[in-house]
């Protein structure tokens, strides 16, 4: 409903703005743009290298654990298996072992999870170096189509999942126009 409200005042603001005259308003496709230009590809390339990069580091970060909870839970079967040949005083101290050695684990994971978190902000961080510098060339490329074609306004809008704009005229599309200035 807000974001209806907002578009309708964009587009009235747009509509009445400058002298007297309509403003023109484009509008390109992002993921053509991320999918078809050279920058847009190392772009997309850079983000999928990360991404291999990360799950490999889990993986590895991850399998010690796997395998002790394995242990842990194998540990604790058995006991529940020998239970009721054990007296109350061997119970409680198998049970506190296996307690110990769960809360132990535990710990791990957590530590673990704040080295997977740390390792995503990092991996965040190395992708953010070379999305910005895409986003500028973006930028510049839409101006540059901007003032040549007389546009006031360029959108980004994705046909296959319209989220701000439900319906764009194809005529006013300068996806190609963006993708020919980064290149292909």
């Amino acid at each position: 409903m807000k974001s209806a409200f907002f578009l309708s005042i964009f587009f009235l603001f747009a509509t009445f703005a400058g002298e007297g005259h309509a403003q023109s308003i484009a509008w390109f496709n992002p993921t053509k743009v991320l999918q078809e230009s050279r920058p847009g590809k190392a772009v997309m390339a850079k983000q999928q290298a990360l991404q291999k990069k990360f799950a490999y580091k889990r993986k590895q970060l991850e399998a010690p654990l796997a395998k002790e909870k394995d242990d842990i839970e194998k540990e604790w079967k058995s006991f529940q298996a020998n239970m009721s040949v054990l007296n109350a005083k061997a119970r409680k101290k198998r049970m506190e072992q296996l307690k110990t050695k769960y809360d132990t684990w535990m710990t791990k994971v957590r530590k673990l999870q704040g080295k997977l978190s740390k390792l995503q902000q990092d991996l965040a961080g190395e992708f953010q170096k070379v999305a910005e510098p895409f986003s500028n060339k973006l930028k510049a490329a839409a101006a540059k189509v901007a003032t040549n074609n007389s546009y006031a306004f360029i959108l980004a809008h994705d046909p296959k999942n319209p989220t701000l704009l439900l319906y764009a005229k194809a005529s006013l599309d300068v996806t190609d126009k963006l993708i020919n200035i980064l290149g292909r």
